[in-house]
């Protein structure tokens, strides 16, 4: 049996199915399933923002879950939290309350003494000194935004938008965002910091908003991991989910009518960031132009495009165009062989420069009969192609001094 849902906060967590067996312990605190609000009267969101419970799956009724990266509000004080046996890594401060609090005291010292009328920068916001841009990225790291360029952008985006002036409420509405995106469509152990630091508009939404954009996005999205698709591109929060989300699918599935849409955003989440009726299309023309002159049919390219879908928002004619006569010059032939082979085609259109030289090298310094396939060097590890091959990394270094010294020449001629 199941603890009797008593109060506001209990009820609410019962009806997300968030109940767990009433322990001797709730039973001491007193109320239904773990206690926080005692009465009908004090019902507010901060009531959801408690300590988490000591399993890590299972919650109590009335609180809600967190991450070690967030602080959560308990009555007038800020408190750190973190679940039960967490290590904090080299990225995350300790969770001390004596620390976290100090941090918030240092933060909120440095941002008070911002003048934004002496630091009001051209065309708004306000132009932050060395000492707060560091203050904020200290905080940024606090919460989890490990990405040194994601935090410099919150930096930016905070003498811009107003987030340097109160720390906890930011922090609060971090934390607001965790517990929508559970109480929309259960997604937990979300990097909350990598989200609000690809995307940090998403801190002005408000809750309701959330939530709302998330349900609908699991209906256009089922069977679809959302915490992969949300923490790899974030910006899907943000989309027309009645309108442009929809839009953009149905021009996909025209585009690509072999290919499953929505495994293909799963894999690729980014590419309803870009615009599908103009670059993704132009790109697929392109990319089926390009393999047919290597003999490969349109429904290859379809098949190639599910195996590595950044095709699609690549610079066909310029990045991929290359890649392919970098191939061909290491391995005449390459890709006729591979034109049966979509999925072994795509992965060496995908490959870096250096990995590329690896063709390169097997073919000026290893025998025939000993070399391998061109897909197998293109694969292999890079620890175990250099222990096979232990001069690659030599010769590699020389011919990447050698091709930019030739672009230095082309770029010196124009």
């Amino acid at each position: 049996m199941h603890a009797v849902a008593s109060t506001p906060c209990a009820a609410a967590a019962a009806a997300r199915g968030r109940g767990r067996r009433r322990r001797p312990e709730d039973a001491a605190r007193g109320g239904g399933g773990g206690g926080g609000c005692e009465n009908a009267s004090s019902w507010s969101s901060s009531c959801r923002r408690w300590e988490v419970a000591p399993s890590p799956r299972r919650l109590l009724a009335t609180p809600r879950r967190a991450t070690p990266r967030l602080r959560a509000l308990r009555g007038d004080e800020w408190k750190a939290i973190a679940p039960p046996g967490f290590t904090p890594s080299a990225l995350n401060l300790s969770y001390d309350e004596h620390e976290a609090d100090a941090l918030f005291e240092r933060v909120t010292e440095v941002m008070d003494e911002v003048d934004v009328d002496a630091q009001s920068a051209p065309g708004g916001g306000v132009k932050l000194t060395a000492s707060q841009k560091r203050a904020l990225d200290a905080f940024w790291l606090s919460c989890g935004v490990a990405s040194a360029s994601h935090r410099a952008s919150l930096v930016r985006e905070g003498g811009k938008r107003g987030l340097f002036r109160d720390p906890r409420r930011v922090v609060e509405r971090v934390t607001e965002l965790e517990d929508s995106l559970w109480r929309a469509v259960g997604i937990s152990e979300i990097d909350v910091g990598l989200c609000v630091g690809r995307f940090p508009k998403v801190l002005f939404f408000e809750p309701d908003f959330l939530i709302e954009r998330l349900r609908l996005l699991r209906d256009l999205l089922p069977n679809v991991n959302l915490r992969k698709v949300i923490e790899r591109n974030p910006q899907v929060l943000g989309m027309d989910m009645t309108c442009t989300l929809p839009a953009k699918m149905r021009e996909l599935s025209v585009l690509l009518p072999h290919v499953d849409v929505i495994h293909l955003i799963e894999t690729h989440p980014k590419i309803l960031s870009t615009n599908v009726s103009g670059n993704v299309a132009g790109n697929l023309r392109q990319l089926k132009r390009l393999m047919s002159e290597v003999g490969v049919e349109d429904i290859g390219v379809e098949m190639m495009v599910t195996r590595a879908p950044r095709l699609l928002t690549s610079d066909v004619d310029g990045t991929v165009r290359e890649r392919m006569r970098a191939i061909e010059r290491a391995s005449p032939g390459t890709f006729r062989r591979y034109a049966d082979k979509p999925a072994s085609a795509a992965r060496m259109l995908c490959a870096s420069e250096k990995v590329i030289d690896r063709i390169a090298f097997l073919h000026e310094t290893v025998e025939e009969g000993e070399r391998g396939s061109e897909i197998a060097a293109v694969n292999a590890p890079a620890g175990t192609f250099s222990k096979k091959h232990p001069g690659f990394e030599a010769w590699q270094r020389e011919r990447s001094k050698a091709r930019e010294r030739e672009r230095s020449a082309d770029t010196g001629a124009l």
